[in-house]
């Protein structure tokens, strides 16, 4: 009786825990308790030729992210990320919205705008995060007019098959600029108004 009175309080007691979790991670994305105010973090990752030379289906050479959360009492994310891949010379990006994970693992589960698939955040330490794409998600080229989600794209802007999972750290915000999209926070940032 007694082990199964455990049990249930166990279970009782895990989503509390995830949801601890969660919050744990939320200040570690931000580096900070964002409460009910609004928040912006940056995190890059620049991969090397050796590496690049030692990960032939990784086709993501660059990526940056710049997760934001609004302000109020209900938490709600942005993520803007920006990716270059090999042997092409422009960027292409991906905007979705984002909730606190429920699955414990997860610092955030975002879906990409217009049905585009889906990403996960996890945090791997203070500096930096993972970011889980683990089918893909719908990029768009930002220099285009054309903004619809079924513009064809070049031949080389995919992810490739060992585009997953990509580890990035933070950084300044002035550094997300490109994938910065309110004008008044980008006027902030480049002011050094807002902080991390």
């Amino acid at each position: 009786m007694r082990h199964a009175l455990i049990t249930v309080m166990l279970v009782l007691a895990l989503p509390a825990l995830a949801q601890a979790d969660a919050a744990t991670d939320i200040v570690k994305i931000f580096g900070r308790d964002p409460g009910q105010g609004a928040a912006h973090a940056c995190f890059i990752r620049h991969y090397t030729k050796s590496h690049m030379a030692s990960h032939p289906d990784q086709n993501v050479i660059d990526m940056m992210l710049y997760v934001n959360k609004q302000n109020g009492p209900d938490a709600y994310y942005n993520l803007n990320m920006q990716v270059n891949f090999r042997h092409l010379n422009k960027p292409f990006q991906v905007s979705g919205s984002c909730s606190a994970g429920a699955d414990g693992k997860s610092a955030l589960g975002c879906g990409v705008e217009c049905d585009g698939g889906s990403l996960s955040v996890r945090v791997r330490n203070e500096t930096s995060l993972l970011v889980d794409i683990p089918d893909s998600v719908r990029i768009y080229d930002p220099s285009s007019d054309d903004d619809t989600p079924d513009v064809e794209l070049p031949k080389g802007a995919r992810f490739g098959a060992d585009d997953k999972l990509f580890r990035l750290d933070r950084t300044d915000l002035k550094d997300c600029l490109p994938v910065i999209y309110d004008e008044e926070i980008k006027a902030s940032v480049k002011q050094g108004v807002t902080t991390q």
